[in-house]
C-alpha cells in the first residue's frame, strides 16, 4: 500500500490531538497543577522569587504559563491545551523520526502507536512541562539525525535551540543527550570528527542558554523530592509499566522496538535504544549515588523514542495486519484511558470546594490539614472558590509572600480562631504513611484545644477530604 507524503505524520497527529483532548477539561486538577495555577497567577517578580525557594528549574513553564493565562485565562481546559498541542505534534515529529531511518510505513504505525499510549493521554492532559520536554527533546533527536546527515550551520543552530527548550521544559529531558552522543559516534566513524565538534558546540550551546533561567533550581531536588525513597530492582523491572501506565501496553511497546533491532538499518535503532537506556541507568545511578530522584513521568521522552522504534519493528508484517495490532494494543490501554478522564489524583479539590460553596454562611472561618504537606489544600481550595473563600483564620503570611507554595501559620490557635462561631476545618488524608483525615487528626495540637468547646454539627467525605463544620454553642 503506497501512503500518501503527508499521510504518515499528519494522521497520527491528528489522531493524537482528538484522543488526549477528549474530555481533556473533566479531571480536576491534581496537587502539581495546582502548584503550577498558584505560580503562574503570580507577577513575573513573584514566579522568580519562588524559583529561589522551591522550583527553580520550573521558573521557564511557570512564565509560559503566566503568558498563556494572560491570553487565554485559567480554566482548567484553558491551562490543558498547551500540553494537548504540544502531544500532538509530539506524534508528528515520532513519525518523521521513524520515516527517516525505515520508510513512510514505520512513521505510520510508530505516530499511531504513540497516539494510543496512556501515559500520552494523562501527561497531554496536565499542567506541567512534561510534554513540551517530550516534544522538544523528540525533535532535538529528529533535528540532530539531519544534522548528522547535512551538517549546515542552520541545522546546528535549530538542534541547540531544541536542546536549549527541552532543558527549559523540565531539566532532567537533557539526559537524551548521552544518546545523541552515540548518534555522533556512529556518525563519526562514517563521516570524520567535525561532526562531534559541531555537536559539541550547538549542544553546549543549548545548555548554556537554558542555565540561566533554571540554575537556581539544581540543589533543589533533595527537598522538593523528599517524599520519594531511593528507587531498587523491582523499581527498574517495573520501569515500562509505570512509563506507559498500562505494562501490558510498555511491555509490546519495548519488544516491539527490539525487533527493529533486526531490521536492515540496526544501526540507527541501536542509538534510539541507547537514548532510552543511557538516560533511564544515568538517573537510577544518580538516584543511589546523589538523591532519590527516579521517577518515571520524569523520563517521558523514552515513550516517543521507544514507539518510533516500535513503529520500525511492526513493519516486519503486512500493513493492515500491523495496523490491527495497533488497535489490540490501544484497546489494551482502554480501562486506563477511562480512568485518566475521571480523575488525576485521590483529592478531588473541586467536591471539597462545592461542599464549602453550597453550606456556607457570612462570617464562616476556615481551617486547612495539614497545612505544611504536598496536598496543599488551601491552594485547591482557592481555585474553585475564588473571591467565597472563608477567611483563613490561621493566616499569618501567604504563599506569594514566603516565595512558596506553602503559607506560614500563626502558632497560637486559641488567639487566631478568636470568637469565631462557625469554622470549617477541610482535612486531607495523609500521603506517606497513608491514613484516612479524621475531623481532627490532621490538625495541630493547638488547634484541636482550641476547637474542643466547638460542636460538631455536620460533616462531609468527598474525594479523599473529611471536611467538618465546627459551631461554637
Amino acid at each position: 500500500m503506497k501512503l500518501s507524503r503527508h499521510l504518515h505524520w499528519a494522521l497520527p497527529a491528528l489522531i493524537t490531538a482528538l484522543v488526549v483532548s477528549y474530555r481533556a477539561g473533566d479531571p480536576g486538577p491534581w496537587r502539581d497543577e495546582m502548584a503550577s495555577w498558584s505560580a503562574a497567577t503570580r507577577t513575573v517578580p513573584q514566579i522568580f522569587a519562588m524559583g529561589r525557594h522551591i522550583d527553580g528549574v520550573l521558573v521557564p513553564y511557570y512564565l509560559f504559563l503566566h503568558a498563556w493565562i494572560d491570553g487565554f485565562g485559567d480554566s482548567v481546559i484553558a491551562m490543558r491545551v498547551p500540553s494537548i498541542i504540544a502531544m500532538s505534534a509530539t506524534a508528528a515529529i515520532v513519525a518523521l523520526l521513524a520515516r527517516r531511518w525505515w520508510g513512510n510505513a514505520a512513521g505510520l504505525l510508530g505516530g499511531l502507536l504513540f497516539a494510543i499510549v496512556p501515559a500520552v493521554s494523562r501527561y497531554g492532559q496536565e499542567i506541567r512541562g512534561y510534554a513540551f520536554a517530550t516534544l522538544f527533546a523528540t525533535l532535538a533527536t529528529l533535528v540532530l539525525a539531519i544534522a548528522l546527515d547535512r551538517s549546515r550551520w542552520w541545522t546546528w543552530s535549530g538542534y541547540g535551540l531544541c536542546v536549549a527548550l527541552a532543558g527549559l521544559s523540565h531539566l532532567l529531558s537533557l539526559l537524551v543527550l548521552a544518546g545523541h552522543a552515540v548518534l555522533v559516534l556512529v556518525a563519526v566513524r562514517r563521516d570524520g570528527r567535525w561532526r562531534a565538534l559541531w555537536w559539541f558546540l550547538a549542544a553546549g550551546a543549548g545548555i548554556g542558554a537554558m542555565l540561566p533561567l533554571t540554575a537556581g533550581g539544581l540543589g533543589q531536588q533533595s527537598a522538593q523530592l523528599n517524599w520519594l525513597k531511593a528507587a531498587d530492582l523491582t523499581t527498574l523491572a517495573e520501569f515500562p509499566g509505570n512509563l506507559f501506565l498500562v505494562p501490558a501496553v510498555g511491555g509490546a511497546v519495548a519488544i516491539l522496538a527490539v525487533t527493529a533491532l533486526q531490521r536492515g538499518r540496526a544501526t540507527p535503532a541501536a542509538a534510539l535504544w541507547a537514548a532510552v537506556l543511557l538516560p533511564v541507568g544515568l538517573l537510577y545511578a544518580y538516584d543511589h549515588g546523589g538523591a532519590p530522584i527516579f521517577v518515571a513521568r520524569y523520563l517521558l521522552f523514552c515513550v516517543p523514542l521507544l514507539c518510533a522504534l516500535a513503529g520500525a519493528g511492526l513493519t516486519v508484517v503486512r500493513l493492515p495486519v500491523a495496523l490491527a495490532a495497533v488497535l489490540v494494543l490501544g484497546a489494551a490501554g482502554l480501562p486506563k484511558q477511562q480512568e485518566i478522564r475521571r480523575d488525576h489524583s485521590s483529592w478531588d479539590y473541586r467536591a471539597a470546594a462545592e461542599v464549602i460553596r453550597d453550606n456556607q454562611a457570612a462570617g464562616d472561618g476556615i481551617v486547612y490539614a495539614p497545612r505544611d504537606g504536598w496536598q496543599v489544600v488551601d491552594l485547591g481550595l482557592a481555585y474553585y472558590l475564588r473571591d467565597r473563600t472563608p477567611r483563613d483564620l490561621m493566616l499569618v503570611a501567604d504563599e506569594v509572600t514566603e516565595g512558596s507554595l506553602w503559607a506560614t501559620e500563626c502558632t497560637d490557635a486559641a488567639k487566631c480562631l478568636g470568637t469565631t462561631k462557625r469554622i470549617w476545618v477541610v482535612a486531607a488524608d495523609n500521603i506517606d504513611p497513608y491514613f484516612r483525615a479524621t475531623a481532627t487528626n490532621q490538625l495541630t495540637s493547638g488547634e484541636k484545644a482550641a476547637l474542643k468547646s466547638y460542636d460538631q454539627p455536620a460533616f462531609w467525605r468527598v474525594g479523599g477530604f473529611t471536611i467538618t463544620l465546627f459551631v461554637r454553642p
